[in-house]
């Protein structure tokens, strides 16, 4: 079963391994709508290939890749990780099992015990098909392992002959050549004839192990080993017998008679013992010296139990057949858990020391069908290999069947999100959201993750995934239960964010009674954590274009700054907009459309605080020029003095005054005298330029006292500011007398 892989990140080592995961999903998310259901007995998708099993096709071929890429470090004399190496090739054995043994249980045998069998001979086949091919050796050739018995033969050349050799070598040789006469005869052939058997033995021994009787049969036959062969025809149609043995009433071939007549031969103590094991493992009984033989290897130990129970369930189904004299014990474990329970616990052996790698656990879980436990037992610890496995099985497995607990498939993919957002790879983030079976649940995590961000590109990358992801997200029929269109899923998340952030501050802006502090310097210290939490969540809403949104909560924001005398954080939070724009841009979202959400007031008031905010840049200006003594001599000092004092004036007249919300009042009341003051500063300031400024000062004093023709005295008292006012009229005459009485009749 081959599937291409559809874009060539997937192929591309330099790009990370969750890069090459995440877009094997995100290809196949179309695929995943479409497969509508998962019922057995849809014969429609029995005719396709389920998106999960195609999906860990693809994840064992980039694990593939992976080992490839390591072991050509080695060929190439770079550095080489044999740990390294032995991790990618489990998790492309992890991937292949996955393919194979979820393949059986989407379309299950009805009968429970054929289904265990099925599973078992899938577990076996995939045992073998893992296992790296047997390739002989030159030292092997040089030893003539195709000459059967030479030694022997040379040696019952002659009467003498015979009776020399023997004396030699200290034993009585066979009198015939044929293949029974040392069984026959209780005698024996020559050592060097005896060793050779046993390395092309053990070499037949290893061709069955795999599963590859034809090449064992021909290897058999160009060694001499012509009896064997014949034997092993009888196990040509070995993959076959899990057809023979889940069919009811079969009236096939009987195969126990073939393994019961097998387990017969290898009861002769004579045999040699890799002959011996080569029958052990074909026919079942004491296997304990195949487990000896494969006690350094995990897969050789699981795979000579496994074919022992498999061994055992073909007899069982066979009880009424031929030989039935004949008995085979019965096999150590009766199920896979206690075939991985045995080997786990296999002291002194290598493959109980493999068995602990958590690959092969995770491996194990698959075959016993008890992933869930897994991934339950994932936490903040947990390696990040093995997370980034588990989360992508268990998406895998969700999409086969919907978990019974969709609350853990929520929390291992919240601990991905982790691990994501620590490798600068939050990008990813939006389309494993799309796999999250809650749809709070959803919205919840991924607006909490939003709110972390505030670098602009970071946001702007993370957008551009949500909208991908957004357009092809999987949708009623899948895990998700959608109730919004793509594009609302996204806006919703961002507004949930927006306003837990706004509900969750909302305690640090309340009023405290008395004169309200107003800062406007540029400090780090006058910008509070909170401030820089509102600001960078109201971003979200900007930088997605949601203008409404966007409308509502500056208007928020903007006000508790102001009411909070947060000035430089209102500086901060205007950078890099123009509010009359995003007024501009609603209205020209909303043409045409009947009704309107936002009221002319709440535009209004948003334009005038873009004049403020305007206002508070040429303050800010004008301060760091005072700061940095600067001459009033530059030519574009008198226009700037124009500039700034003909918007204050018009902050100062006219700013939130024909806005009738008694909270915009409160507003105007707080920051007329501030501008009022600040004006007059800059006027004193500019009198450096001309006197005639020090006389705009006073101008503006002289409003202040006309009640009748401005709300400038009133807000002067409800500010409880008017006492300061006074004291800075006394500190401007003072000025004024710089000049003595002609500065201050020329006022």
């Amino acid at each position: 079963m081959t599937y291409q892989l559809q874009n060539s990140a997937l192929k591309d080592e330099s790009v990370s391994v969750d890069i090459q995961f995440a877009k094997v999903l995100e290809n196949q998310l179309s695929k995943i709508r479409s497969y509508k259901s998962t019922t057995f007995d849809d014969t429609n998708n029995r005719q396709q290939i389920h998106p999960a099993i195609e999906i860990a096709q693809q994840f064992g071929e980039i694990a593939s890749q992976r080992a490839l890429e390591v072991k050509s470090r080695e060929i190439n004399d770079d550095i080489f990780s044999q740990e390294e190496f032995d991790n990618w090739e489990l998790e492309m054995k992890l991937w292949r099992l996955v393919e194979e043994l979820y393949s059986l249980r989407l379309h299950p045998n009805e009968v429970e015990q054929n289904r265990k069998v099925e599973e078992l001979a899938s577990i076996l086949i995939w045992l073998q098909e893992n296992t790296p091919d047997i390739s002989i050796s030159d030292d092997d050739n040089n030893l003539n392992l195709h000459d059967k018995w030479s030694h022997t033969r040379i040696a019952l050349s002659t009467a003498q002959s015979k009776e020399t050799v023997e004396k030699d070598i200290g034993v009585e040789l066979v009198g015939q050549l044929d293949a029974d006469a040392p069984l026959r005869s209780d005698k024996n052939i020559h050592p060097a004839d005896e060793e050779i058997d046993s390395i092309n033995l053990e070499l037949i021994y290893k061709f069955v192990l795999l599963g590859q009787i034809s090449s064992a049969i021909d290897y058999a036959k160009d060694t001499g080993n012509l009896a064997i062969s014949l034997i092993l025809v009888g196990a040509l149609d070995e993959n076959d017998q899990v057809d023979h043995i889940t069919r009811s009433g079969d009236k096939g071939k009987d195969k126990s008679a073939w393994t019961k007549l097998v387990y017969e031969v290898s009861q002769n103590p004579r045999l040699n013992p890799s002959e011996k094991l080569i029958y052990t493992y074909l026919s079942g009984g004491d296997i304990s010296e195949n487990l000896k033989k494969a006690s350094s290897s995990y897969e050789e130990y699981l795979n000579v139990l496994v074919k022992s129970l498999l061994v055992y369930h073909s007899l069982e189904n066979q009880k009424q057949g031929s030989f039935n004299y004949i008995r085979i014990p019965s096999p150590q474990a009766k199920s896979i858990g206690e075939i991985l329970t045995i080997v786990s616990t296999a002291e002194g052996t290598k493959a109980k020391e493999e068995s602990k790698h958590p690959i092969r656990i995770i491996a194990a879980s698959v075959m016993i069908n008890k992933v869930n436990s897994l991934i339950q037992s994932v936490d903040e610890n947990t390696d990040e290999n093995i997370l980034r496995i588990l989360t992508h099985l268990a998406i895998c497995l969700a999409l086969i069947e919907p978990p019974s607990n969709a609350h853990v498939l929520s929390t291992i993919i919240n601990f991905y999100f982790s691990k994501l957002s620590a490798s600068n790879q939050a990008e990813l983030i939006p389309l494993y959201l799309s796999f999250i079976p809650d749809e709070e649940e959803a919205r919840t995590l991924y607006s909490s993750i939003l709110l972390s961000m505030s670098d602009k590109q970071e946001r702007a990358k993370q957008l551009q995934a949500a909208r991908r992801i957004a357009a092809s997200v999987i949708t009623d029929d899948t895990i998700i239960a959608a109730d919004d269109a793509p594009k609302e899923k996204l806006e919703n998340v961002l507004k949930m964010a927006v306003e837990s952030v706004i509900k969750e501050t909302e305690s640090h802006y309340k009023q405290s009674d008395g004169i309200v502090a107003i800062f406007d310097e540029d400090s780090e210290d006058a910008v509070s954590e909170n401030d820089t939490k509102l600001c960078n969540a109201v971003e979200w809403l900007y930088d997605n274009r949601m203008f409404e949104d966007a409308i509502e909560a500056t208007i928020t924001v903007i006000r508790r700054f102001l009411l909070n005398g947060k000035l430089t954080s209102l500086r901060r939070f205007a950078e890099g907009k123009n509010f009359k724009n995003l007024v501009s841009d609603y209205n020209l979202q909303n043409a045409g459309i009947e009704g309107d959400d936002v009221s002319e007031d709440k535009k209004l008031e948003l334009i005038n605080y873009e004049n403020f905010v305007e206002g508070l840049r040429l303050l800010n200006q004008w301060r760091k020029f005072t700061a940095g003594k600067s001459t009033y001599d530059g030519s574009t000092v008198e226009a700037s003095l124009d500039k700034t004092t003909k918007l204050m004036n018009n902050l100062v007249t006219n700013w939130l005054k024909d806005l009738s919300n008694s909270l915009l009042k409160e507003i105007r009341t707080l920051y007329v005298p501030y501008l009022i003051i600040e004006l007059i500063t800059i006027y004193e300031n500019a009198r450096e330029k001309d006197w005639k400024y020090l006389k705009m000062a006073f101008q503006l004093v002289n409003q202040v006292a006309d009640d009748d023709a401005n709300d400038f005295l009133e807000c002067f008292k409800a500010s409880q500011r008017l006492q300061e006012f006074m004291v800075r009229v006394g500190q401007l005459s003072t000025i004024a007398a710089e000049r003595g009485l002609e500065g201050i009749y020329c006022l």
